[in-house]
């Protein structure tokens, strides 16, 4: 196993400060808390240094959300904004080693490899070898995020990073929670990832599964024979348990593929539902897009939260094979142009406001130097400033 040094020294660099700063900005609340700080990107890269060095878990109060796609209430801790840029600096500088050893069909919360990828994939192989595709195993692990034990997670890290300064910060992130990982903060989903690769390589290269996917703790694996399955869902099972200290759910299922004229079963997964010859999207997430169409149809005008909401649905229809259910249900409610331009309308505005407020700003501030003028509209117009 290749060991990891000098990570510490990655993470608090002046380079990875501000290319953390440049990926955190990306979330909207992330940029809501510097505009009301008046806080600039010099600034705030300048303090991200302290907030590095004297890292401490602020007090956060669960926030409890509900899945509507899976139909599951979650526990959210929302990091602060000190603490969001301090993890992005944090995974940028262990990227390497957490992608080093991923297995390549292991999606959600990485980066090009979300849902619609994974999708692709399993399309791939049900239509290119079916003989491997005829029965499903499908399962996932109970309570992962709160499940991970401390202990162990710490250990395997100690294992692979030989930087006191470096596990003194994780431990602390880590120790936030006092069982399993917070959900929410963004070195969450990499430590998941990472701690699930023993698992991914046991599968693979032990149980010698021909197609295994897995989204998170959501996994499905495909074979030709049923025992086969079975047997390989007990060693999962047992392999969890001594090596990981986590539990598999007891809703597991083996069942046969769809086949012929509608025999067998679909393959719901990842929003998805897999047919032999077609992928629709699933029941849920259909209601869920005919009703807010219906909504939008309703109001006189809509919101840009409807519009980008809705966009996202098409996103999903335009992947599957669900056009009839969108000709007779959306359709007729919304068109999707005005939505778009709607949505592209209030970009343009929303970025000419911010370097109207920028410039506004550094004018009361009495600044003088016209290179420094010019340093906001390169990073902030809309368009070219000369």
């Amino acid at each position: 196993m290749k060991s990891y040094n000098h990570l510490y020294e990655k993470t608090i660099s002046e380079t990875n400060r501000r290319y953390a700063l440049s990926q955190a900005k990306h979330s909207k609340r992330f940029r809501k808390i510097m505009k009301h700080r008046h806080m600039s990107d010099d600034a705030a890269v300048e303090q991200s240094l302290d907030w590095i060095v004297n890292y401490e878990n602020a007090e956060h109060v669960p926030v409890y959300i509900y899945d509507g796609i899976t139909r599951k209430e979650r526990t959210i801790i929302v990091p602060t904004m000190e603490e969001l840029l301090v993890q992005h600096c944090i995974v940028n500088a262990m990227k390497p080693m957490f992608c080093k050893g991923m297995y390549e069909h292991s999606y959600a919360s990485l980066p090009g490899r979300g849902a619609h990828k994974g999708k692709q994939v399993i399309e791939k192989w049900i239509r290119t070898d079916p003989k491997n595709c005829k029965y499903v195993l499908k399962m996932d692990i109970r309570h992962f995020f709160d499940s991970i034990p401390h202990d162990r997670l710490k250990a395997k890290l100690k294992k692979t990073i030989h930087d006191e300064k470096m596990l003194e910060l994780l431990f602390r992130i880590i120790d936030v929670t006092e069982v399993g990982i917070p959900l929410g903060f963004y070195t969450s989903q990499w430590l998941s990832n990472w701690y699930l690769q023993g698992l991914d390589h046991f599968i693979k290269e032990q149980l010698c599964a021909v197609h295994y996917m897995r989204y998170m703790d959501d996994m499905v694996i495909f074979g030709s024979n049923k025992r086969v399955l079975h047997r390989m869902r007990q060693a999962i099972s047992d392999y969890l348990e001594m090596e990981l200290g986590l539990e598999l759910k007891a809703n597991w299922q083996v069942f046969r593929f769809s086949y012929g004229n509608n025999q067998g079963r679909d393959l719901d997964f990842m929003g998805f539902r897999f047919y032999r010859n077609r992928t629709i999207l699933r029941k849920s997430i259909m209601y869920k897009a005919t009703r807010k169409a219906r909504k939008i149809s309703k109001k006189e005008k809509a919101t840009i939260l409807d519009a980008r909401q809705m966009l996202s649905y098409l996103g999903w229809i335009d992947c599957t094979d669900t056009y009839l259910m969108y000709r007779k249900w959306i359709k007729p409610c919304v068109s999707f142009q005005q939505l778009k331009r709607k949505v592209s309308r209030y970009d343009k505005y929303d970025e000419k406001r911010v370097y109207q407020k920028l410039v506004s700003l550094y004018t009361a501030k009495g600044g003088k130097s016209h290179g420094v003028k010019l340093q906001i509209c390169r990073e902030h117009s809309p368009t070219d400033c000369t």
